[in-house]
């Protein structure tokens, strides 16, 4: 099996990691400024020793613009994301949240002037349409703190998909690890500071658990997502990343006894449908 066969159970997985994302940011007594540090940090110190002896911890000149651009972009929707998280219903968050494969297409395609598909896009809608079935049948709440955090996540799904654009462009020269690095640097060297000023009066339990998050969906999750985006398109990455939300549900009916009902059932059937087809018709590219 090629890297490239590798990249469709490598971003599976990475969406099983990343669907518990909310149980943690919801769960946990720290401030979105902290657990923004634990998502950063963990990387950023992982890798750190490995981009000092390699002399690129601010990348290669040439990069460093773009480098820095994308950093900035991440650092600013990772604070967004989760701080929505703290705000809204995890319901109104992951809807929101996957608007970003359908922004990340557009831009994909503005900024490298290629011509959208037809067939694209009604797959990534498929998708959001399958993501929406999942979640319909809670509500979706309009008070004053799920519109805040409504539009937060909307404007972090939509900074995502320019720093995803970004990083695809990082990956042709760098490996994955580096680029891991340089997606945390600039966030982590801001958000970490808070996160050591709230440790003292946080109890072990609880830390080691947002030391388990940051490492389990900063490292291992983000790891894979990178895999991914170096091999497939920004098309295929996105249509694949809705079985995030799948992951999500799955959990829920594992972890909490949740029931499936009508909505559930067609919501999985259309993300899973959208995720096979963006696999075929890469084929076709």
């Amino acid at each position: 099996m090629n890297s490239k066969n590798l990249a469709v159970p490598a971003i599976i997985l990475a969406a099983a990691i990343g669907a518990s994302s909310g149980l943690y940011i919801k769960s946990l007594p720290f401030s979105s400024l902290a657990m923004t540090g634990f998502r950063m940090g963990l990387p950023f110190l992982f890798f750190l020793p490995l981009m000092i002896k390699r002399k690129l911890v601010l990348g290669g000149p040439e990069d460093r613009k773009m480098i820095l651009l994308g950093s900035s972009l991440n650092g600013l929707r990772m604070f967004l994301y989760v701080f929505s998280y703290k705000l809204t219903t995890l319901t109104n968050a992951v809807v929101l949240l996957y608007l970003w494969p359908i922004f990340a297409l557009l831009l994909d395609c503005f900024l490298n002037k290629k011509k959208l598909k037809l067939r694209e896009f009604l797959i990534l809608f498929m998708a959001l349409s399958g993501v929406v079935l999942l979640n319909v049948q809670k509500g979706f709440s309009l008070s004053r703190s799920d519109l805040l955090g409504s539009l937060m996540m909307i404007l972090s799904a939509l900074i995502f998909s320019g720093a995803m654009v970004i990083f695809k462009k990082v990956l042709e020269g760098y490996g994955e690890g580096e680029t891991l690095f340089f997606q945390n640097g600039l966030g982590a060297l801001i958000f970490l500071p808070f996160l050591i000023a709230e440790l003292p009066g946080i109890p072990l339990a609880q830390t080691a658990l947002g030391i388990v998050y940051g490492f389990s969906v900063g490292i291992v999750g983000f790891g894979l997502f990178f895999f991914a985006l170096k091999r497939l398109s920004i098309f295929q990455y996105g249509a694949l990343g809705y079985t995030e939300v799948f992951f999500g549900f799955l959990y829920g009916v594992i972890l909490l006894g949740e029931n499936f009902t009508l909505n559930i059932i067609l919501g999985v059937v259309l993300i899973l449908t959208s995720s096979v087809l963006s696999r075929f018709s890469g084929e076709k590219e």
